[in-house]
């Protein structure tokens, strides 16, 4: 019959062996969350520079006389959709 001592000794081997593949696996799992939301963010600030980029190179098109009023108002419209 095991004594009180062997039983605990199990239990914490058992333990320490479940959190020694735990951790790890944890860890690895952040890290991984972390880099999607990373990549989003910098994704979402792109889109954003490159509508703002849009907008700008329409005004300067707009200001050379490159294309008419009704066009630019047009062309506005379909980039701020």
């Amino acid at each position: 019959m095991p004594w009180f001592g062997q039983t605990w000794t199990a239990w914490s081997m058992g333990l320490s062996m479940l959190l020694s593949w735990l951790v790890p696996l944890v860890i690895i799992g952040l890290l991984i969350y972390l880099a999607v939301l990373w990549s989003r963010d910098r994704r979402l600030l792109t889109v954003g520079a490159k509508h703002q980029d849009a907008l700008s190179i329409l005004k300067e098109r707009y200001a050379r006389g490159e294309i008419s009023t009704e066009d630019y108002h047009r062309m506005r419209e379909e980039l701020n959709k």
